[in-house]
């Protein structure tokens, strides 16, 4: 693909081959190159006007299609420290990646768009919502909930007594108050559906977040149906067992 950009894409518009994939709309950004108000612009010129590199962008560009690859193993069978390292890797880095994104493109096409389509400052709002909420909802994961669920499992595999108290509820609870948040960015935006003549920006929008709400249906399958029932399980073993792993 990075020949194919090489020697066949760089005379293209780059507002057009964003419009083909949205992942492409990161790299321009990333590169400082307009692809809305500048999307006119072939690949080759932006390039050269930012003094951007034409090699590193085409390589960036063959990246960005497998980013969320499909068709992976499945994290559910690996034992519980390497399903919390998938999650965190995988889930937790792509959601820390995507926020500052999705946080500046809705708020650029609210307020572009917004008086036309004034739904979408209603999915700004929720967008920063979602994201201020996931943010810290992961942070307390990684710093509190998942070092308690590797201990007990540890404690479980080295034969160590200890009380460790594992309480996933409340992170279920975080869980059920994203997806109701998405479910309403997916609501107003009509499945994510953008109008027919939307700027490249509107639409990068709409498809960063049905790429979000994939990613994060797949990440909570694994927290609240693979990873936490899995943790109760080592809990209650424990409590029966009198502290005993």
């Amino acid at each position: 693909m990075s020949e194919h950009l090489q020697t066949g894409w760089g005379e293209r518009a780059v507002g057009e081959v964003v419009a083909e994939d949205y992942r492409r709309a990161s790299v321009f950004k990333a590169f400082g190159i307009d692809f809305c108000c500048g999307g006119g612009r072939t690949i080759r010129a932006a390039c050269e006007e930012v003094g951007a590199d034409y090699e590193a962008l085409a390589e960036a560009l063959a990246e960005a299609a497998h980013r969320i690859p499909d068709g992976a193993p499945d994290p559910a069978s690996l034992e519980l420290d390497g399903l919390i390292d998938h999650i965190v890797g995988v889930h937790h880095d792509y959601v820390r990646a995507s926020v500052p994104v999705l946080r500046e493109f809705s708020a650029k096409v609210a307020r572009v768009h917004g008086q036309r389509d004034p739904q979408l400052h209603e999915i700004r709002d929720l967008v920063e919502e979602l994201a201020r909420e996931l943010v810290q909802h992961m942070d307390e994961e990684e710093g509190v909930h998942f070092p308690r669920i590797a201990a007990l499992s540890a404690a479980r595999a080295h034969g160590v007594h200890g009380d460790v108290g594992v309480s996933t509820q409340p992170l279920e609870d975080d869980h059920d108050r994203a997806g109701e948040l998405m479910r309403r960015v997916r609501s107003l935006s009509d499945g994510f559906t953008p109008p027919p003549d939307a700027c490249a920006t509107y639409r990068a929008t709409y498809a960063k977040l049905e790429e979000f709400e994939a990613d994060l249906h797949r990440h909570v399958h694994l927290e609240n149906n693979v990873l936490f029932p899995r943790a109760a399980a080592l809990e209650e073993a424990r409590a029966h067992s009198g502290g005993a792993p």
